[in-house]
């Protein structure tokens, strides 16, 4: 079997400055997801059921956490 080098990970090599800017992208998103998403999960925690809303922020947080963790592997490939 032929080496074919370390896998970084990704399928392309990323320069600087489009790393850059996608980690501020993406952090300026994590934090609209977490405001849209408080809001939502309180009217539907006085509207519907506390349960309701604890579900969707748990699912909020989750998907902040996952952009997060995007954000981070695009950093740590620049390197």
């Amino acid at each position: 079997m032929a080496d074919h080098g370390a896998f970084t990970g990704l399928p392309v090599e990323l320069d600087h400055g489009r790393v850059n800017r996608w980690a501020t992208i993406l952090v300026q998103v994590v934090f609209a997801v977490l405001v849209v998403g408080l809001i939502v999960s309180v009217i539907l925690w006085i509207v519907v059921k506390p349960d309701v809303g604890a579900l969707v922020l748990a699912v909020v947080f989750a998907v902040g956490t996952g952009l997060m963790i995007i954000r981070q592997a695009l950093l740590a490939e620049r390197i």
